[in-house]
């Protein structure tokens, strides 16, 4: 079956001289950021910035076409596609809130999106793991834990500090936590994943799309942290981390396919 074929092939090998593209389109990225880039309107950068979720979300499909035959992979990689897709939506949504009926889009019917774009990734990361693992000790089992909890203390502490007392304080902070602590799942479940993948036959390939979420995480979490003191712009370097995000996740699944 493809599947099982799949996984005993050998791994191709990472291209580093498409990772120095990766970071030289990385490094023009953070350039035009800061000298081209005021955030007052969408922008070229804005547009790349959907293609990249949009190109994440249809590569993650391909590959779960090639898995057909292997339900946990499929699955797996359908859930991934069907994640970046959420965000797609939720993204635009709120550049349609900001840019054109210029309206705070926050709090926004669109967030179910981006609350939907972390429960795909974890049924991502969870049955991808599963598939190579499907017994976890306790040891593995911990980050899942302990690493949200330090997150929601993380941000409640800070909000609490940085918003101060008013009506909905409660709510907002009970909202927020709800990305954060998809956030610091998502986190949990990479590191889980690492020390799963690092003996695997397609440790690079998997490994690089791990990286490639990790970034995603990081950016996803400076964004909170970011917003919640209110220093985010929408010109902020943050969007270079998606950027890296996006592009090692594309790489990282172009190559998955290409040993399916």
């Amino acid at each position: 079956m493809t599947s099982t074929n799949a996984v005993t092939k050998l791994p191709t090998r990472i291209n580093y001289k498409v990772i120095a593209i990766i970071a030289s389109l990385s490094v023009v990225d953070i350039v035009y950021n800061l000298y081209f880039f005021d955030g007052s309107y969408f922008d070229i950068k804005d547009g790349i910035y959907l293609a990249g979720i949009a190109g994440c979300g249809i590569s993650s499909i391909l590959v779960a076409k090639k898995y057909h035959g292997s339900a946990m992979l499929e699955k797996a990689y359908l859930f991934l596609g069907l994640g970046f897709f959420a965000w797609f939506i939720a993204d635009v949504g709120y550049y349609y809130n900001e840019f054109v009926l210029e309206i705070d889009p926050w709090p926004s019917p669109f967030d179910v999106g981006f609350l939907a774009n972390y429960v795909f990734a974890i049924l991502h990361l969870g049955l991808n793991t599963k598939y190579f693992k499907p017994k976890w000790s306790n040891l593995m089992k911990a980050p899942i834990i302990v690493i949200p909890i330090i997150a929601v203390f993380i941000f409640t502490i800070t909000a609490y500090d940085s918003w101060g007392e008013y009506d909905g304080l409660v709510f907002d902070i009970v909202y927020s936590n709800l990305f954060v602590i998809g956030a610091s799942v998502m986190l949990a479940l990479v590191v889980v994943g690492v020390s799963v993948f690092r003996t695997s036959v397609l440790k690079s390939t998997w490994l690089l799309l791990l990286i490639g979420i990790l970034f995603w995480v990081v950016a996803d979490s400076a964004y909170y942290y970011l917003e919640t003191i209110g220093e985010y712009t929408h010109n902020s370097p943050i969007k270079t981390l998606w950027m890296i995000s996006f592009m090692l996740i594309i790489y990282a699944l172009y190559k998955h396919h290409k040993v399916l």
